[in-house]
């Protein structure tokens, strides 16, 4: 049984030192803060209408990469091109994991979208810790009879990407100091951030040559420079074929610090430099250097300048895997040089990827064996997730966990081709991820930013479904404190019977309830003496969504995007065939003219369009029909002042009228706006307007009085809810709701039984998101072939319990 009765909300300021830990206050009482991050590992990342996408949701410490169950609610979100959320999913995620999919409608338009997942707790530190990953989907003509949509990035144009070049210069620690030697990483790039080859010069304010650069690796390139005193350079750089251009060069300092750091093996050399002008100004020579992980102090040391250097040499054999940050402090411990250092994992689990032979039939049963051993060839008990994909239809793409969690998460843009900085077979690799952290590493880097910021805790971690609201005297807003909710959810998963009490502001709080799907619940307010009482409402179970903030979309390749697309509507023909396919609920718009009868007279569209929605758990983040109204149908607003939405028609504002179970309300009733979404099936906004005839009533005294000609504009809501969702019992909710969504299980034909003759085009083979590899360390999964005659690709993700990523993939060929 539950009684938790508050929702806690407490302010957490923090400060990264030297010597306080990450600690904040709550009524005095000291909380570690934490930071949470996820990642969601997708079947693929081209798609097209009639399509699923399906994904498995990793929850982990940002700081460790361990799995955590401090957050148990995840919200996933797909955002199309219209930074308009199209679908949302609330998932459950246990011990760090959870799983669901979003099905693509045959309407849905071609283009870039966004996949968008967060914990409640994220939002309290914006989008920094907020997951996205960029998709592309394919719209079959032919499905919905309208033209495709060709996805395009938004920043091309007719002719391919936009024209323009820029390129951006970066000195090893943050500043370029006269008479230092200094190492300048540069990255040259297009118009859509894309790298590109560049060669260049450094010239003096005379026209003098100085220096000579050229790209080494994806737009990225080094070369070392000493800026002398009262000098300035500009740098001359040709990018391709096109013509040279004059670009701006740091400028320097005449006093300051500047550094270098680099890894050799398990050790760290951190070298600083001053030069004359800063030794006068700080002649104690001491400077500070700390390295961090994930905003937490691993390393510190103060060391003394001896002719204008000191040098600094740690292990970094304890540190976590990934990007870690070096920075010197001077004698007011003011920072002064900041360097990003990535740690290798020199305890790296082994993963293998086998099958039983290497060439199979079509339809044929293939088994695909795991093993996760550790660098002592032991065991280990892992969290993995595998997609069997149709490598000729889309090639592997260029994310996965460890890409993600370890660097796209903690650099600034794009990175382009992540997974050659963790491929092995790359022997270049640590030299260009270095390039990369001293280029795209160099700006705002998350955790220093977060160093400086006050953070206000406004979001507690979810670990269950929360249903909150307010019990009030009937017929009025006063509060009704100490009354007693019970809340009876037959359907949950195991308490069946949850109590608490009002607060007093008459506010009411239940947390943790295991509800999955869609389920009946009741909710009663008593008084002590076991009497109904007051007026019970109920909150939206979820929170509204995060704002969605336009964003450019990256460049995709769209050779590889035009040779999916090929087979896309043989594919979605094949799956609507096989009921692989469902349509997505959603808007439709219609233009028929329509009469409808109201109390007051007849009255005709007149050609207005009428819009419908069919709500789904997409629509639930609007919280009530008043915010739904407001934001989502056009021409509505929301009235603070008059507590109502608004519609203007010929310079008038109008209060809508509401049909509810096509039953017209008289009443003039507003309770209707605080209906929650979730117990709404659909909506339907008319505009309409009076018939231009006279109409008679019959008034209050019995009278019939003429109305003369009825020509006013009034715009009609017309609800159909749920079961229960409007009650006569004030003091009852008696009501249907939809808890955490119930991932459907990927559909794998089995074809010992099934009928071979039947067309099989799948462009993900299997999708298996829930594997454990046992206590020898190994699992074994078995799916069959489609028709295709082609190779398939097995990509494994996964976590171990104590942070440790792995990917892989395997192939085997279908001949």
């Amino acid at each position: 049984m539950c009684c938790k009765s508050r929702r806690l909300l407490f302010t957490i300021c923090f400060v990264f030192s030297f010597t306080a830990p990450l600690l904040a206050q709550q009524n005095g009482t000291g909380i570690k803060l934490f930071f949470e991050k996820l990642y969601l590992h997708t079947d693929r990342n081209y798609y097209a209408s009639g399509d699923a996408i399906w994904f498995k949701a990793y929850l982990v410490n940002a700081q460790s990469n361990y799995p955590v169950s401090t957050s148990n609610t995840v919200y996933a979100e797909l955002i199309d091109p219209a930074n308009i959320i199209i679908a949302r999913e609330v998932i459950r995620v246990d011990s760090g994991v959870g799983m669901g999919d979003f099905k693509l409608g045959d309407s849905i338009a071609g283009g870039s979208y966004r996949i968008r997942a967060y914990t409640s707790w994220m939002r309290n530190f914006g989008n920094y810790f907020v997951f996205e990953k960029q998709v592309e989907v394919k719209n079959i003509p032919g499905a919905n009879k309208k033209e495709e949509t060709v996805p395009v990035d938004t920043r091309q144009t007719a002719g391919g990407y936009a024209p323009g070049y820029s390129i951006h210069f970066f000195p090893e620690g943050g500043s370029m100091l006269q008479g230092i030697n200094t190492l300048i990483s540069f990255k040259a790039e297009d118009a859509n951030g894309k790298g590109v080859d560049a060669t260049g010069t450094v010239i003096t304010s005379t026209g003098d040559t100085v220096a000579h650069f050229k790209t080494t690796y994806a737009g990225m390139g080094s070369f070392s420079f000493t800026a002398k005193a009262n000098e300035t350079y500009q740098a001359l750089v040709q990018c391709g074929n096109h013509p040279a251009t004059t670009n701006d060069f740091p400028l320097t300092l005449k006093q300051g610090y500047a550094m270098h750091a680099g890894i050799a093996d398990t050790v760290a050399e951190v070298q600083v430099f001053a030069n004359a002008a800063t030794m006068l100004q700080h002649p104690s020579g001491e400077v500070t250097i700390a390295a961090k992980h994930g905003g937490r102090i691993l390393y510190k040391e103060k060391l003394l300048l001896k002719d204008n250097l000191a040098i600094a040499n740690f292990s970094t054999s304890a540190f976590p895997e990934g990007i870690c940050s070096i920075t010197v402090y001077d004698d007011s411990l003011h920072p002064q040089c900041e360097r990003l250092l990535y740690i290798e994992n020199k305890n790296a689990l082994n993963i293998s990827i086998s099958t039983t032979k290497k060439t199979f039939a079509p339809k044929e049963k293939v088994t695909v064996k795991i093993s996760v051993t550790d660098n002592n060839n032991q065991p280990v008990k892992i969290n993995l997730s595998l997609a069997a994909i149709d490598d000729g239809i889309e090639k592997a793409g260029a994310e996965n966990i460890s890409t993600y969690l370890l660097l796209q998460s903690e650099v600034k843009g794009k990175i382009e081709n992540p997974s050659a900085y963790f491929d092995k077979k790359n022997p270049q690799r640590f030299q260009q991820l270095d390039l990369l952290l001293r280029t795209q590493g160099w700006r705002e880097f998350l955790w220093r930013k977060m160093a400086d910021t006050t953070i206000a805790i406004h979001h507690m971690p979810e670990q269950g479904i929360s249903i909150s609201g307010k019990v009030t005297q009937k017929f009025s807003a006063r509060p009704l404190p100490d009354m007693n909710i019970t809340l009876q959810a037959p359907g949950a998963k195991g308490d069946k019977w949850y109590v608490t009490r009002t607060d007093a502001k008459g506010n009411y709080f239940l947390d943790g309830l295991p509800l999955y799907g869609v389920q009946n619940i009741k909710l009663s307010s008593k008084n002590d003496k076991a009497e109904k009482g007051g007026e019970i409402m109920m909150d939206s179970l979820f929170r509204n969504p995060l704002p969605v903030t336009a964003k450019d979309h990256y460049p995709y390749d769209t050779a590889a995007f035009s040779h999916f697309s090929k087979d896309a509507g043989k594919r979605f023909a094949v799956e609507k065939e096989n009921k692989w396919y469902n349509i997505l609920p959603g808007v439709t718009v219609t233009d028929k003219k329509k009469t409808v009868f109201m109390r007051d007279g007849a009255y005709l569209n007149f050609g207005y369009p009428e819009d419908n929605f069919t709500i789904t758990s997409a629509d639930y983040g609007y919280d009530d029909l008043r915010n739904f109204l407001g934001k989502k149908v056009p021409g509505a607003y929301y009235d603070m002042e008059n507590d109502g939405v608004y519609f203007m028609a010929n310079g008038k504002k109008i209060r809508p009228r509401f049909v509810v179970e096509k039953k017209e309300d008289v009443f003039d009733r507003i309770d209707y706006y605080a209906i929650p979404m979730q117990q709404i099936s659909s909506i339907s906004v008319k505009h309409m307007v009076g018939q231009p005839t006279f109409s008679r009533t019959e008034a209050e005294d019995g009278n019939i009085r003429d109305l003369g000609i009825n020509n006013t504009d009034i715009f009609i809501v017309s609800l159909q809810l749920k079961p229960g969702a409007y009650n006569q019992d004030p003091a009852k909710i008696i009501t249907e709701v939809s808890g955490y969504y119930q991932a459907k299980i990927f559909y794998s034909p089995n074809y010992a039984i099934s009928d071979k003759a039947l067309a099989d085009q799948r462009t993900t083979i299997h999708w298996e998101p829930l594997i454990t590899t046992n206590e020898n360390g190994k699992a074994s999964i078995s799916f069959y072939n489609a028709d295709p005659l082609t190779t398939i690709r097995l990509d494994v993700q996964g976590i171990s319990s104590k942070g440790v990523l792995v990917a892989a993939t395997a192939t085997y060929d279908v001949k």
